[in-house]
């Protein structure tokens, strides 16, 4: 290794004992959620927050169906702290969104924006929710997007560009 100095061995790991807590209430096995990471604010740290998802997959090939359907679709919200490995349900004042999965989620600032997804009747939407957290009364808001949007669709992208447009790209209008 003297001639190439720039091959260096693989640095050695020390795995972690734990990675976190097991609590009662951790969000529990679910897929097509989403989890997005906030900024701290004065009284809270950085956090994870999980919402939303199907907690069962039903049909493939053992049902005689094609395909697959998303059950136990679900509107609940998690919240993670990073600082104290914790999981906390939130139960966030106003009017939540309908259960949904396969939806799309960004943070802006200490508030998380929600868009589309996919019903538990199969339906997609396209409506847009905030989950501000930027107090310790978080509070969901349903906006009212003036103009043509994205329209309804599931499976697709969303970020914040330039800390001013949320983009939304491709997905399934169907």
């Amino acid at each position: 290794m003297a001639s190439k100095p720039w091959l260096q061995p693989a640095p050695m790991y020390k795995p972690l004992d734990s990675f976190w807590d097991s609590d009662d209430d951790a969000p529990g096995p679910r897929c097509a959620h989403t989890l997005t990471a906030v900024a701290p604010t004065k009284s809270h740290g950085p956090r994870l927050i999980l919402f939303g998802g199907a907690t069962a997959i039903e049909g493939g090939a053992a049902s005689g169906a094609p395909g697959i359907r998303l059950a136990g679709v679900t509107n609940s919200v998690h919240c993670y702290d990073v600082n104290t490995r914790k999981w906390t349900r939130i139960r966030p004042a106003g009017d939540p969104p309908s259960p949904r999965a396969a939806h799309t989620a960004a943070a802006v600032g200490t508030m998380v924006v929600f868009q589309g997804g996919i019903g538990p009747a199969g339906h997609s939407t396209d409506d847009l929710y905030v989950l501000d957290l930027t107090n310790d009364k978080y509070k969901w808001h349903r906006v009212v997007v003036q103009g043509a949007g994205p329209g309804p669709r599931y499976g697709h992208v969303m970020d914040l560009v330039a800390q001013r447009y949320l983009v939304i790209v491709c997905g399934n209008d169907g």
